[in-house]
């Protein structure tokens, strides 16, 4: 996401820090009522902001991808996850961005913003679609969650002398 505000920044207003000091407005005032001359700038203290404000973002993002990945059919779930949380946090964005950082509501760039968010998603997916899966409960019967003691309901699993799980 950060690359492509960047990319953003420096395509339509000449500087990178144009979009990190607009997602800093939400929580500074001097960034909330700066004029463009001093969102083109450099500032630390909005930089730090940012820095948190991105990286909060970013796990919010990735938690709702993580949410909604299990819910497509398992064949395409990266790809249909990579499209449909970046629109989910988009539409989320665009109907709470105004109480939140009217600043940058104003001056949001939409086609950039869900562009930079469809890019998080598409390598969010492509990590998660080349990431060995890890087996959870969730794969279970509902018996055996519930902790009943059936015989076969589990298959049980060995290590293999290649330390390989069967």
């Amino acid at each position: 996401m950060a690359i492509v505000a960047c990319a953003f920044g420096l395509i339509g207003y000449g500087s990178v820090w144009y979009p990190i000091n607009l997602l800093a407005a939400a929580a500074l005032p001097s960034m909330a009522h700066a004029d463009l001359a001093q969102l083109k700038v450099f500032d630390g203290m909005a930089f730090f902001i940012a820095l948190i404000s991105h990286g909060a973002i970013s796990i919010l993002v990735g938690l709702l991808f993580a949410v909604l990945l299990p819910m497509f059919p398992s064949r395409r779930a990266a790809f249909w996850g990579s499209l449909t949380s970046p629109l989910f946090w988009s539409a989320l964005v665009w109907s709470t961005l105004r109480f939140v950082n009217p600043a940058l509501n104003a001056r949001i760039d939409w086609t950039w913003f869900i562009a930079s968010q469809v890019v998080f998603g598409l390598v969010a997916g492509y990590v998660v679609h080349h990431t060995k899966p890890v087996e959870t409960m969730q794969t279970w019967p509902l018996a055996a969650r519930a902790g009943l003691e059936v015989p076969g309901l589990l298959q049980e699993k060995t290590q293999s002398d290649e330390g390989e799980w069967q």
